[in-house]
């Protein structure tokens, strides 16, 4: 006999957890979270603390989930999206991001990571794999996306750092200042350099 038994309710409901996590993502995306816990994100979309407790161990594991699932929500509609589909170009590409980055409900996403970067920074060690998947999993995700518009493999994860570090540090700059029009203006720079990335010298 199987000594790991199975949690019945926890089977049954298990269809929940994406509806779940989308809410508490979306919540999350509201209210950042400095100041929340499991029960306050239960209370926020209208589920009991026992029903998160029993998709998601802890306050960590349910933010992990969150970031895997504002990543996952990017790519898909990057993926979707017209602008990048229809570019033919690195640099063309790098602008249809930064403008779809721009608006300000996916904005957000970045006021949450500015959180999670401080939150990661003081508490390395109570991080867990949450400090990581806002790195790594974004630079291998840029990079393939880099490499499909013409960069050479060699160069993918250089150019993915440069990428991911300019439009966060320009993202950072906007929801302080928001200055759009310099923020453009610094973005266009990037992309001149974005260019020359792959050409003979």
């Amino acid at each position: 006999m199987n000594s790991a038994r199975v949690d019945g309710r926890t089977l049954r409901h298990q269809h929940r957890q994406p509806e779940l996590l989308a809410a508490a993502t979306e919540y999350t995306l509201e209210h950042g979270i400095s100041d929340v816990s499991l029960r306050t994100i239960a209370q926020g979309i209208g589920v009991t603390h026992a029903t998160l407790l029993r998709h998601f161990s802890s306050k960590e594991e349910l933010l992990r989930q969150v970031v895997d699932r504002i990543h996952t929500d990017f790519l898909a509609q990057l993926d979707g999206s017209a602008e990048t589909r229809c570019a033919t170009s690195i640099s063309e590409y790098a602008t249809a991001v930064w403008r779809y980055l721009c608006e300000p409900r996916e904005q957000r996403q970045f006021v949450l990571l500015f959180e999670v970067v401080a939150r990661a920074a003081r508490d390395p060690d109570g991080s867990g794999r949450l400090a990581p998947s806002i790195i790594d999993d974004w630079l291998s995700s840029t990079a393939d996306h880099l490499i499909r518009y013409g960069c050479p493999p060699s160069q993918a994860p250089e150019l993915a750092t440069l990428l991911l570090a300019q439009v966060r540090g320009l993202q950072l700059d906007l929801v302080t200042t928001g200055d759009r029009a310099r923020a453009d203006r610094a973005f266009e720079h990037t992309v001149a350099l974005l260019a020359t990335f792959g050409k003979p010298a």
